[in-house]
């Protein structure tokens, strides 16, 4: 078991900017405490400063942001794999850490329909027009929650979460739109854990291409 600890590092010499693998892995590292904190911010448990509108849309709300950010990482892992020089002195690592990128790659190739389409209609943007199809398939017996107050903190469009769900399910049947969401949230969050670890191991394994210690 790796015990926790903190040491220093010199930015420069670890990620030089001329260096394009350097400058790949830096750009994960900052993807990876990103998704790492909305991953975080789904969690069940209370988070009251947070929760001022409902937890429900605090967990929406990562849950979006995360899907953006699993795209950007898959950019990010593709321009690293055509680094033929890192490939290649990362295939000659011990397993696990020599399949990590292919590993990695392949999760979020077989994921990117979902999470492109994800990221086109309420993650990265929200289209006018699938707001306005969404709208369409909300029954009309559909009540939301306003809540009125005198300043900011204390008003709320509650309601708003049915415009997100509606648009997120507005293709499918509504028999299997709890189905179709629980569906959609196990595979991004199966897949933003997969990179977290794929990342730290990727880490590892640039450190010791470079030869730098820890």
């Amino acid at each position: 078991m790796i015990r926790t600890r903190i040491s220093h590092i010199n930015v420069a010499k670890w990620f030089p900017a001329n260096d394009p693998i350097a400058v790949s892995i830096a750009r994960l590292c900052v993807l990876r405490e990103d998704l790492y904190l909305e991953l975080r911010g789904m969690v069940k448990e209370p988070i009251p400063t947070l929760d001022e509108c409902s937890d429900d849309w605090r967990t929406i709300y990562f849950f979006r942001n995360s899907v953006r950010t699993l795209l950007e990482i898959r950019g990010a892992v593709e321009t690293l794999k055509a680094r033929k020089v890192f490939t290649l002195a990362l295939g000659r690592q011990p397993d696990p850490l020599s399949k990590t990128l292919d590993d990695l790659a392949g999760a979020l190739d077989k994921a990117h329909a979902l999470i492109k389409k994800l990221r086109n209609e309420v993650a990265g943007h929200l289209p006018h027009e699938a707001i306005e199809e969404a709208l369409r398939q909300i029954a009309p017996e559909t009540k939301g929650l306003l809540q009125i107050g005198g300043n900011a903190k204390e008003i709320h469009y509650k309601f708003a979460l049915e415009f997100l769900g509606a648009t997120m399910l507005r293709h499918v049947v509504n028999k299997d739109a709890e189905k179709e969401w629980n569906k959609i949230l196990k595979t991004t969050l199966q897949l933003g854990f997969k990179a977290i670890r794929s990342i730290d191991m990727l880490f590892v394994a640039y450190s010791r291409v470079k030869k730098l210690s820890f």
